[in-house]
């Protein structure tokens, strides 16, 4: 890790720091998400979903966005009945099981958990993808519960971090997080951030001020180990430019040229991000076979009840008897063109559909920043 380039972010995040903590998003809010998860979670509450969703209110933006929901997930799941709900709280029961800081083991615990919630998710309403969870989501709620042996995750910003900071130690395999290897460089973060007492201060001033204004004095007392910290400079170098370096000496041409080629970089992350999640989109879209429906009795509200005569891949024909009509898969059954007594038909239609229209929206969001970052040169 180049240890340099980490006290030029400190510098910088001391620099903005009212910027931070004065933005919209307020970020000392972080804190206060923490210690009212610590208040409201209770595992074995009577309304497991009503729970999660009180003490994770003040989380959402720090673990969603308006294509992907896990919190509004795992209250979706606990609404379809006691035995869904028990499912998603034996899941959680299990992600939170002691292993003695084996983070190997909890990074296991942590993919058991997001496998079993998506397989309840696939089974109960497979159309509902933005309810999926990922591995960061479980690593928030871990880190939430016990913020002192855990750190908060988000994949473009620690990823951003450790390309800056040339991180040697190999976090990333593919797709696939090292939960230890992470856990490791925020250690070494930790290390240098505990020298910077003047940056230590100013955050824990701003912390009295958030305690105050929330009324709630146990957010000075969460984050005794400055885990929350870590994750908030990590996020922060990325969403207040705190990449940038000494910069007086340049000329203005210089200047504008590094301002361009580091407006490039942040398209260039978003746009990896969003071909991530294009690809986990495309991979699943590949797992559903287009069912076989010949012979399928189905029914129009115009012609009436009828049976599949003839397929040809998404193309199926229909004979309602005065004469035969043709349809397309998803269509037909997602949209409620025809209805059908067999669920699983339509359930598979409707995943197949929103999976389609989420990744031409995603698509088209890629488009854009390839066209963005093509006119930087």
């Amino acid at each position: 890790m180049d240890t340099e380039r980490l006290q030029k972010i400190f510098e910088h995040y001391a620099e903005k720091y009212e910027n931070v903590i004065n933005s919209e998003r307020r970020e000392t809010a972080k804190w206060s998400a923490v210690s009212r998860f610590q208040k409201f979670w209770d595992l074995d509450s009577a309304n497991f979903g009503e729970m999660f969703k009180t003490a994770l209110e003040e989380a959402e933006g720090m673990v969603g966005e308006a294509a992907y929901q896990p919190v509004n997930g795992i209250a979706f799941l606990c609404r379809q009945g006691t035995d869904t709900m028990e499912e998603v709280r034996d899941a959680f029961r299990e992600l939170f099981t002691p292993d003695g800081s084996d983070y190997a083991l909890r990074q296991k615990k942590a993919e058991d958990f997001v496998g079993r919630i998506n397989g309840i998710l696939k089974e109960t309403a497979p159309d509902k993808w933005k309810y999926h969870q990922e591995i960061s989501a479980a690593i928030l709620y871990l880190a939430f519960a016990d913020p002192d042996d855990n750190y908060i995750y988000k994949e473009a910003e620690v990823k951003a971090f450790c390309e800056y900071l040339d991180v040697t130690d190999e976090i990333f395999s593919g797709d696939r997080l090292d939960l230890a290897a992470y856990y490791r460089m925020c250690d070494e973060v930790l290390n240098e951030l505990n020298q910077q007492t003047d940056l230590l201060q100013m955050v824990g001033d701003a912390l009295s001020e958030e305690a105050d204004e929330t009324d709630d004095s146990s957010v000075t007392e969460i984050d005794g180990d400055n885990h929350i910290l870590v994750f908030d400079i990590i996020y922060c170098a990325q969403n207040y430019d705190l990449y940038e370096n000494e910069r007086g000496r340049k000329s203005k041409a210089a200047l504008a040229s590094e301002e361009e080629e580091q407006a490039k970089v942040r398209l260039e992350r978003e746009l990896a991000e969003l071909e991530r999640k294009q690809k986990t989109m495309a991979d699943r879209l590949a797992e559903i076979a287009y069912p076989d429906i010949a012979g399928a009795a189905v029914s129009h509200k115009r012609y009436g009840s009828g049976h599949v005569s003839a397929q040809s891949g998404r193309q199926f024909s229909v004979d309602f008897g005065t004469g035969e009509k043709k349809f397309m898969l998803p269509d037909a059954f997602a949209k409620g063109f025809l209805s059908t007594e067999d669920e699983g038909l339509v359930s598979v239609c409707r995943e197949i559909l929103q999976l389609t229209k989420s990744g031409e929206a995603l698509q088209c969001e890629i488009d854009l920043l390839r066209h963005q970052i093509s006119t930087l040169g």
